[in-house]
């Protein structure tokens, strides 16, 4: 039964989760913890041809009893183990150091040469599809402290949805022959479909790989390559063997089949101990495909130098004798860490010299530092379960930022206000997070994980200072290499290091500040309210909140109005922080690293606090210095009166980050009615003056927000001249010509600026782009006689085909095919969604869903979000994928992710009634989904309240300034 309308913005995600959550409860695919794991001798074939995706192999592993059992189990999904090949040996009782080292010359299930007693496996052997596990059943128990070795021969398929060992085929311009490729990506729970395996983080071991292959093929693996055999039994085809592995996860290990070729990058050299006559070498070697290998040469420059810095930040040394980096046509993520063998998506490793905007470089140069941080923070010590992924990825995202400050020091970005708004939300969750199927693993692989992750470790490293932070670091990774770990012995070891430092007093440790940050979901929003007569201020922390309508606490009703949700009324959690809270006001100016050290604590038992500050009427205060703390500020009215003046006075006074995230508290803050929006509105007021590309930034991520809100409603067209008014003066002063000595950041303020005002219909800009791509469509040669500045292209393209026709769309979807560098076809993608044209829109969906059609998997969601982020496809792109969702359907959290591009700008309750009956009628394929589910809903019903409960008050507002 469906809830009336009337109030269902409330009951949404409530009743969706009772829907789903009736029926069968997940599975436990935990497994055992009877044997663990010490090495596996795996052998794999791939056969990657076309019409043949057969997978054959082979498994010894070694294993360590810790209780009696009568069964082996191992994971499994969609391979079939060889019932006759089933062997199960007992091992030598002695240590792993002084065991044998397994033979890799041995390449079949009979390499096996113990002569000791074979154990009885019973027939048949059985499989649990929905835990996906193989069971092995012995007719006898195995003994507890012993070793045993496990071996059979297995088949399977190549995957074809882009994890496990899955085939990939594109097309070599330079011959135009089609080619194929063979390569893993296991993480998170996906080495199950290569391998029977123990596939879960904590079941760490050695590995030796072997990788079949035909004799035009070149294979990779983690590690370096031994020897090369030919097959006694298959003419053409050869063994690569490989050296035994450091021990790692299942997730991490590694293969690659292909022709790619390859440039040597600057292998990193140490010398041991100080010994000069001793050195450790790290080779590094960066591959593509034969036609796109001159676009390396930017990871060949950046990555030893990473690789060094890394080094030495952490201080423990980099332990693999080689590191290979793969740009791959078909890849699903960014980019994985594999050890030794970082795999990456074209767009993330590879820069085209001729064709490169200054966002591809940032970007490669980016998720590099990312995957090189991992080979520590993850690979070296890897997280015991999946509920504290945090330590993986937060860290990375937190480590990259310090590379690219320290490697290449070009950029300045805002790398932690977009998770902000999702954590705003009802629907968010907690850093930690309980997991149990491989589904729920998938969907915490988000802004959670890796941006609040790398926020509040950057807060954490600030409140403990540099040198504390990185000596508390270096000591858990030395006592846990090659181990796994929780967050709690992170936070141990930094604790032990604070006391040593009189960091922290002894009374107080790590722990008890981080779990408030890890633990529990969300984040504060910090007010100040000044006394100005006697020179003090009173600072509070409540949790913010977006989307649920706020009250005033009893207690604080004095006070300036905060987002306080009243538990009886709501049944929210009263979340509370340890808050470090810095300071600066109009006299001290002070906006130095220095000073981001906290000059007071909120507590949970102290949610407020008062500090002398200048008694000055005229003086303002501002907190958060550089944004080192994962928190909002909200400020009395006559503070923000003050910080406006100083805004338009003279700006610069104040600190370009501090800007940027006055600008983005002031918006959340009036989307979530704590704050005017006159009041955010004015602070804007100065932007015209602004030369600084981080304040624009968080300028225009606000605006956007209220732009895709009334996109359909009669105030859409006063938005727009309201943001030409802040635009166009700039655009004036910058120009649209770049100059040899502009910097990165200038760069990408003149992108924007352009950008803006042609999206919002500043009609020379307009003219520009249809000049500019007028005479690209109009050269003899548009594949390699392309005169748009590449950074330009983005904003040319879609100007063009937004007022153009089909004459323009057809020409950049052939121009799409023809591109040699994976930026500039996912420009061209991108840019093929901003027609205005409904049947070219549909149609272009419609191609997300025909093999033919020459869209990659990997495409489809870019496919989806370029129409839905156009005003006017937003809710064709919504009604395709509701009409196709069964087409679409395939992993919950993946579908789930492309109907959220199509969702995060729907704001009436007619369309949330669709999404949940959409929901509800999916429940059971989507229990596993549940929090990408609620999030969905709670977007929109966040979009809803602000409609309600803003667009009025900007109606006025416009009317007020005359647009």
């Amino acid at each position: 039964m469906m809830p009336p309308i009337k109030g269902l913005c409330l009951l949404a995600i409530v009743f969706f989760s009772f829907a789903i959550g009736e029926g069968k409860i997940l599975p436990d695919i935990r497994l055992p913890k009877s044997i663990v794991p010490e090495h596996y001798h795996v052998g794999i074939v791939p056969n990657i041809h076309e019409n043949n995706n057969a997978i054959e192999g082979f498994v010894h592993l070694d294993f360590f009893v810790q209780s009696p059992t009568d069964r082996i189990v191992m994971h499994a999904v969609n391979l079939t183990l060889n019932e006759d090949s089933v062997t199960v040996n007992p091992l030598p009782s002695k240590t792993m150091e002084m065991m044998r080292e397994n033979d890799v010359s041995k390449t079949s299930s009979n390499a096996i040469s113990e002569k000791s007693k074979v154990l009885k496996v019973l027939r048949p052997i059985s499989y649990d599809i929905e835990k996906e596990f193989v069971i092995i059943q012995l007719g006898s128990k195995l003994e507890e402290n012993r070793r045993y070795r496990v071996s059979f021969n297995y088949s399977g398929i190549l995957a074809s949805n882009l994890k496990g060992f899955y085939g990939s085929e594109y097309l070599d311009k330079k011959s135009d022959t089609k080619r194929w490729l063979g390569v893993t990506q296991f993480e998170p729970t996906s080495a199950r479909l290569a391998f029977p395996c123990l596939d879960e983080p904590a079941m760490k071991a050695t590995f030796t790989i072997s990788i079949g292959r035909r004799s035009n093929y070149t294979s990779l693996s983690n590690m370096p390559l031994v020897k090369t055999e030919p097959m006694s039994n298959n003419e053409g085809w050869f063994w690569d063997l490989y050296e035994k592995s450091v021990p790692m996860s299942t997730y991490l290990v590694a293969c690659l089949v292909s022709e790619f070729a390859f440039r040597q990058a600057r292998s990193v050299i140490r010398i041991a101990d100080g010994d000069r006559s001793t050195q450790n070498v790290t080779e590094i070697r960066i591959w593509a495909r034969s036609d796109a290998i001159e676009q390396v040469d930017r990871a060949v420059q950046v990555t030893p130098d990473m690789l060094e810095f890394l080094e030495q930040y952490f201080q423990v040394p980099f332990p693999l004798p080689k590191v290979d980096l793969v740009g791959l046509p078909d890849f699903s993520s960014g980019a994985m860490e594999n050890w030794g063998l970082i795999t990456y998506r074209e767009t993330t490793l590879l820069v085209n010299p001729k064709s490169a905007a200054v966002r591809d470089e940032m970007n490669v140069e980016r998720v590099i530092a990312h995957e090189l941080a991992h080979q520590w923070f993850g690979n070296l010590v890897t997280m015991d379960w999946w509920n504290d992924l945090w330590l993986n990825e937060g860290f990375a995202t937190y480590v990259q930022r310090l590379v690219l400050d320290n490697v290449s020091p070009k950029y300045q970005a805002l790398d932690f206000l977009s998770v902000m708004d999702a954590d705003g939300l009802e629907s968010s969750h907690a850093i930690s997070v309980d997991v149990a199927h491989p589904t729920q693993i998938t969907e915490i692989f988000d802004a959670i994980s890796y941006t609040k992750g790398a926020a509040i470790i950057r807060m954490m490293n600030d409140f403990l200072g540099e040198a504390t932070f990185r000596e508390g670091v270096k000591n858990y990774l030395n006592e846990k290499k090659y181990k796994n770990a929780r967050q709690d012995e992170l936070w141990q070891f930094l604790s032990e290091q604070a006391h040593r430092d009189s960091v922290l007093p002894l009374s107080l440790d790590v722990k008890t500040i981080m779990d408030t940050w890890t633990l529990q979901m969300g984040y504060p929003v910090v007010t100040i309210q000044r006394n100005y007569t006697d020179g003090y201020a009173y600072i509070q922390q409540k949790r913010f909140l977006r989307g649920v309508k706020p009250t005033v606490a009893k207690e604080d009703k004095s006070l300036s109005l905060t987002n306080f949700v009243e538990e009886k009324s709501s049944q929210l959690p009263n979340y509370r922080w340890w808050v470090p809270v810095s300071l600066t006001d109009s006299i001290a100016k002070n906006f130095s690293q220095s000073n981001t050290r906290p000059a007071i604590w909120l507590t949970p038992n102290e949610l407020s606090a008062t500090m002398s500050v200048d008694k000055n009427e005229n003086s303002w205060v501002i907190a958060n210095i550089l944004a080192t703390g994962y928190y909002r500020v909200n400020y009395d009215e006559r503070n923000w009166k003050l910080l406006d003046l100083q805004l338009k006075t003279d700006h610069q006074v104040i600190h370009p980050i501090n800007r940027a995230y006055l600008i983005d508290d002031s918006f959340a803050l009036a989307a979530a009615e704590i704050l005017p929006y006159t009041t955010a509105f004015n602070l804007i007021e100065y932007l015209p003056h602004e030369n600084h590309h981080v304040p624009w930034s968080s300028a225009i991520k606000a605006l956007n927000y209220i732009g895709r809100m009334f996109s359909y409603t009669k105030n859409h067209g006063r938005y727009k001249a309201f943001m030409r008014s802040l635009v166009v003066p700039l655009y004036i002063r910058l120009g649209t010509e770049f100059q040899p000595d502009d910097s990165p950041l200038t760069k990408l303020f003149r992108i924007s600026m352009i950008t803006q005002a042609c999206s919002h219909e500043f009609r020379p800009c307009v003219r520009k782009a249809q000049l500019l791509f007028d005479k690209w469509m109009d050269s003899s040669d548009p594949i390699n006689d392309n005169k748009i500045i590449p950074d330009l292209r983005s904003s040319t393209y879609c100007t063009a085909i937004k007022y153009g026709g089909q004459l323009e769309w057809e020409f950049a979807w052939r121009m799409s095919f023809n591109m040699t560098s994976a930026h500039d076809r996912d420009v061209i993608l991108s840019a093929l969604g901003c027609s205005r044209d409904p049947w070219i829109l549909i149609r272009y969906l419609s191609f997300v869903l025909d093999p033919k059609s020459g869209i990659r998997k990997q495409d489809g969601r870019r496919v989806m979000s370029a129409v839905a982020s156009n005003p006017g496809g937003r809710r064709i792109a919504f009604q395709f994928i509701m009409k196709h969702f069964d087409e679409i359907f395939g992993n919950p959290v993946r579908v789930l992710q492309m109907l959220s591009s199509t969702t995060s700008s729907l704001n009436t309750e007619e369309e949330l009634v669709k999404i949940q009956n959409l929901m509800v009628s999916n429940g059971v394929l989507l229990r596993k989904a549940q929090t990408s589910a609620n999030n969905i809903q709670s977007v929109v019903s966040a979009n809803i309240k602000w409609m309600d409960n803003n667009s009025e008050i900007l109606n006025q507002w416009f009317t007020s300034k005359g647009f």
